[in-house]
């Protein structure tokens, strides 16, 4: 299960997609990935609320494709 998110992490990264995180503590992100830290098992995102934030792999509940707001 660990090595399906960090896949999932990583092609979210290598594609540039804006991805949904939900976190085991009920708080949410959203916005793209800008760096993966693999050794420290985190990622910073730069969500479009806070601006860069670290967030912890352990944290991490899902992460999906972030749903654009529709204009």
């Amino acid at each position: 299960m660990k090595e399906q998110k960090e896949t999932k992490i990583e092609f979210f990264f290598e594609q540039k997609l804006k991805a949904h995180i939900d976190c085991f503590s009920g708080r949410f992100y959203n916005g793209g990935i800008i760096e993966i830290n693999s050794k420290k098992c985190f990622i910073i995102l730069n969500d479009r609320v806070l601006g860069e934030t670290p967030i912890m792999f352990e944290e991490i509940k899902n992460i999906e494709k972030m749903k654009e707001e529709e204009e």
